[in-house]
C-alpha cells in the first residue's frame, strides 16, 4: 500500500515538468529554427500592392505613396499567416533616397512608402525580427523602379 501511495505523488510530481516544458516550448522564442510542423521561420519574403505580388520589381511613382504589404513564407512554400503580433519587418532601400518606408499603425508587415520625386533604380531589403529593428533576418534585395 505504501508503495502504491508512493507513485501516485511520482506521478503527480512529473505532470509539473512536463507542463512547465509544454509551456516554455509553445511560446515563441528568438531561436525558432527548431524542426517540426509548427517551427514559423520564414525563409523567403514577398512584396504586394493592393493585393498584386511584385517581388520581381516594386514599381513607385514618383513623389507618390504607395501601401507595401510583406507576406513571409516557410520552407514549404506556405505563407506564414500567424506571426504579425509577435514579430516585426521592415523595409531598407538602396540608395536610401530612393524612397522612405512608414509604418502602417497595427500592421507590422505594412509599410506607407513614400518614392523620391524623380525617377530612379535601386533595391530594397525586407527585414524580419522580434523587435522593431527586424534585423534578425533579411531577405533579399529586390529590384525598385521609382518612375
Amino acid at each position: 500500500m505504501m508503495f502504491l501511495h508512493g507513485s501516485r505523488a511520482l506521478a503527480r510530481l512529473s505532470v509539473v515538468p512536463v507542463l512547465a516544458l509544454a509551456l516554455a516550448t509553445g511560446a515563441c522564442s528568438s531561436n525558432e529554427t527548431g524542426p517540426g510542423p509548427d517551427a514559423h521561420v520564414p525563409t523567403s519574403a514577398k512584396l504586394f500592392v493592393n493585393g498584386a505580388d511584385v517581388t520581381a520589381n516594386l514599381v513607385l511613382p514618383a513623389g507618390a505613396t504607395t501601401r507595401v504589404q510583406i507576406k513571409f513564407y516557410l520552407a514549404d512554400g506556405s505563407e506564414e499567416t500567424t506571426i504579425e503580433t509577435t514579430h516585426f519587418s521592415s523595409l531598407t532601400f538602396t540608395p536610401t533616397v530612393l524612397a522612405t518606408p512608414a509604418g502602417v499603425t497595427d500592421h507590422r508587415f505594412q509599410w506607407d512608402v513614400t518614392a523620391q520625386g524623380a525617377a530612379g533604380t535601386g533595391t530594397v531589403m525586407v527585414g524580419f525580427g522580434h523587435d522593431d529593428l527586424a534585423d534578425e533576418d533579411s531577405f533579399g534585395p529586390f529590384p525598385v523602379t521609382v518612375q
